[in-house]
């Protein structure tokens, strides 16, 4: 991702945006309760899937449903969103 492309309007500067942006997705995927989250080898298949996937973009986000792929691969009770077929099975 270019360090210059604002992922927002506002004027923060685009690489503070980026780096806000990667600190809040972390803190979210390390607070989905222990209960929620799907095994650390799943985790890791399904993110080798996502950055194989022609829907993903900018390496975050998936073009089908607009989620962060590193939130929804963390998710037990996800499922890939790609649609007529779940890639994750």
């Amino acid at each position: 991702m270019n360090d210059n492309m604002p992922v927002c309007m506002c004027k923060i500067p685009p690489k503070l945006q980026k780096n806000q942006m990667y600190e809040a997705i972390a803190a979210y995927v390390r607070n989905i309760p222990v209960e929620q989250r799907t095994a650390d080898d799943i985790y890791e298949k399904r993110l080798a899937i996502c950055s194989e996937c022609e829907a993903l973009v900018g390496g975050l986000t998936c073009k089908y449903c607009g989620c962060f792929v590193l939130a929804r691969a963390r998710k037990d009770s996800q499922q890939c969103p790609m649609p007529g077929r779940n890639c994750w099975e």
